[in-house]
């Protein structure tokens, strides 16, 4: 068979080729070419076949033609990369692997040729992945001890690459100077553990630079063996550090909750635990894998009762409840918990998070304390009582360290004061608002022999209707909403002592019942108790309204009118004891230059003229007010007076409305508290309020508001 046979029919059998394959001549001449490799150019096979490798590979010519046959002549086969031009002109990367083959006589080159076009592409994608999530590749060839990396791989890393050739030893020099020691030894310790034992593997560790920060990179590891020997290694480094700042939070979290002291646990919907933590399952005596099997109703028993699902239904509608339930343990023990717990929605899932203090020692304490020192335990309780209604008792500013008159009037009321202190009767005292009624209920108390206890206030004016009965005779742990421990009522601390209960015109008629009961028979019960608890309590009412007249009404009741007007007192007002006016504006005077740090030695003569003359509608609590007011605004020792206001009032409350109507004291006290309300512009309370203005109480205020028809 003849030379050109003999290449016909290697060409032929080139088309079951998966490659383009051309057939090249010594002098660069193209014999032929299958249909993958024209396909490829854009040319027919026969368009190609004369044509020289120069007219379709820019970077040959004849002479480099002739080296390259030179060298396949010594070694017999090459690798060539370059570029092909294709028919339109378009310049693709190839790379053509080139032999030489005997037909007949003459040598011919046959190049298998690879188009290197999409694999740049895929190469350039993989570039800018791995940029993008900040992952470097590499592989490391354990024989010949060689590292290839991406570009991306020393920019994840932060550092320079090194000139020197690319080995695993100067590789490790290289970030030797960005790594702990004890860093590097552990990164050699685990790569050498993968090498050995042909498996992947993985590290984290920290490089420090002064220009570029810390980074936190992991380091993946693929073995590839061949027989039991690791020849190769593969793998990526990528930048971890955006994700250990956001996980560094959540793991202290996380491991805050795990080791907290207190007892934690979260409940799903259907009643099964999601979490424990270490402290829980210890007292529980479970592993953290057991008690993630358990239902609520293993460990609590109550839930069994009640449900669970109406347990979740009232902590989804309330939020948060606080909780005394009976836990059991493992060893199907008990042991009495105090529970925090709250309902919780994360991710479209509904927990109940629980936080667990085990009461077991408090419980054994309180048993302890019963069972040796009862006694002791109930006066502690009562001592602890007595304290919390003094420390109350502080914050209310009192007007008078003592009573202050030379009135005749007023020592008559004083002598009745006198007479009945000593005794235990009942007492009702009547007068306006300002006179002192308190005061005076002090004065019976102190000088009664109930006077080493603490007499216990009530305003029955500025409780809330619900919660009077509470204040009055205590209530039990969960009688209502917000019970959430027991609580001893004023005429349970009043025991052996006086109570004070002022307004009482303002009592709902309801709680009157229960009133007369225990003035009649000392005896009552706490709201949500049944146990009847008896008290020797001294009862001294006040009120500014006419009782008398709320009876015929309905209003109040009639026996209990009479069982507190045992001994009625009737404190009159400022205007009838107008001879004690004088000494009280010296009184005042010298209470708030003291106060204010000021020295205001005279008085004008005016201003005991122009007071002495006013009403005082508001008492002697709108005086003191008026005094202190004249103090602040006093910069000497002469007290500042402004008269006009006073001179305004005292022709509006005596001249009536100018049609001869004379105005009720109803329409002066309505009139009144209205200009005080437009002096302090709307604002009731506060120390710049109508109420410190008038000289009340801001409870009291209100109320009067509200009885008057006046709204804010």
């Amino acid at each position: 068979m003849n030379e050109s046979k003999m290449l016909e029919v290697y060409l032929n059998a080139s088309e079951l080729l998966q490659a383009a394959a051309v057939w090249l001549a010594s002098d660069g001449r193209i014999l032929g070419v299958n249909t993958l490799f024209s396909k490829e150019l854009g040319y027919s096979q026969e368009e190609l076949k004369g044509r020289s490798i120069f007219q379709i590979n820019p970077h040959i010519n004849l002479m480099e033609w002739k080296k390259i046959w030179k060298s396949l002549e010594v070694t017999g086969s090459s690798d060539i990369e370059s570029d092909h031009i294709t028919a339109d002109g378009k310049l693709y990367p190839i790379k053509m692997t080139a032999v030489l083959v005997d037909i007949g006589e003459e040598k011919v080159c046959v190049g298998i040729v690879k188009n290197l076009l999409e694999l740049t592409r895929y190469k350039d994608m993989l570039e800018l992945v791995t940029s993008m999530t900040k992952i470097g590749s590499y592989e490391l060839d354990l024989v010949a001890d060689e590292l290839i990396t991406t570009e991306e791989f020393y920019r994840v890393l932060g550092i320079s690459r090194s000139t020197l050739p690319v080995t695993r030893d100067n590789f490790r020099q290289l970030i030797k100077q960005y790594l702990p020691e004890e860093d590097l030894d552990n990164l050699d310790r685990i790569t050498d553990h993968s090498i050995r034992e042909g498996i992947p593997a993985q590290a984290d560790f920290t490089i420090v630079s002064k220009t570029k920060g810390t980074k936190h990179l992991r380091l993946y590891i693929y073995p590839l063996a061949k027989e039991g020997v690791t020849y190769k290694i593969y793998g990526a480094i990528q930048d971890i550090t955006q994700e250990k700042e956001i996980a560094q939070p959540l793991e202290l979290t996380k491991y805050l909750i795990d080791n907290a002291s207190e007892m934690i646990y979260w409940v799903k919907e259907d009643g099964r635990v999601r979490y424990s933590n270490q402290a829980f399952c210890t007292r529980m005596g479970y592993t953290e894998e057991e008690i993630t099997h358990l239902h609520i109703e293993d460990l609590v028993p109550d839930v069994r009762e009640i449900g669970w699902s109406n347990v979740f239904a009232l902590l989804k509608e309330s939020k948060s409840l606080v909780l005394e339930r009976n836990k059991k343990c493992k060893d199907g023990s008990l042991f009495p918990a105090q529970v925090l717990a709250n309902f919780v929605e994360f991710q479209g899932d509904a927990f109940i998070c629980k936080y667990v203090r085990d009461l077991s020692e408090i419980r054994k304490a309180e048993a302890e304390l019963r069972q040796a020192f009862d006694e002791i335990s109930a006066l502690k309780a009562r001592l602890e009582l007595e304290n919390s209604y003094l420390q109350s008792e502080i914050e209310v500013e009192y007007n008078f360290n003592n009573i202050i008159t030379t009135s005749e009037s007023y020592k008559a009321v004083l002598q009745q004061v006198h007479k009945v202190a000593n005794t235990d009767a009942t007492v009702l005292i009547t007068g306006e608002t300002g006179t002192g009624k308190e005061l005076l209920a002090r004065a019976i108390h102190n000088n009664s022999n109930r006077s080493k206890r603490q007499m216990i206030k009530v305003n029955c004016a500025a409780l809330p209707e619900n919660l009077i009965e509470s204040e009055l005779f205590g209530h039990e742990k969960g009688a209502f909403t917000g019970a959430i421990q027991r609580k001893a009522g004023r005429f349970e601390l009043a025991h052996r002592s006086t109570i004070f209960l002022d307004e009482i015109g303002e009592m709902p008629l309801e709680l009157q019942t229960k009133l007369l009961r225990v003035l009649q028979e000392g005896e009552f019960e706490r709201v949500g108790g049944s146990e009847t608890l008896h008290c020797d309590v001294r009862v001294i009412a006040a009120t500014n309204r006419n009782l008398e007249q709320m009876v015929q009404e309905g209003k109040f009741r009639q026996d209990l009118f009479y069982r507190i007007s045992v001994f009625p007192i009737h404190n009159i007002p400022l205007r009838e004891r107008k001879e004690d006016i004088a000494l009280l504006i010296r009184h005042f005077v010298k209470k708030f230059s003291i106060k204010t740090g000021k020295n205001i030695e005279k008085i004008p003569r005016r201003v005991f003229e122009i007071l002495e003359a006013y009403s005082f509608p508001g008492n002697i609590r709108e005086l003191e007010n008026i005094i202190e007011r004249s103090v602040i605004l006093s910069h000497q020792d002469v007290l500042n007076f402004d008269a006009i206001p006073f001179k305004a009032k005292e022709k509006l409350n005596f001249e009536g409305n100018g049609n001869g109507h004379f105005k009720s004291l109803e329409e002066i006290q309505r009139e009144h508290i209205l200009n005080a309300l437009k002096k302090t512009q709307g604002r009731v309370s506060g120390p710049s309020g109508a109420a410190r203005l008038l000289g009340l109480n801001d409870k009291t205020l209100f109320s009067k508001m509200a009885k008057l028809g006046i709204h804010e």
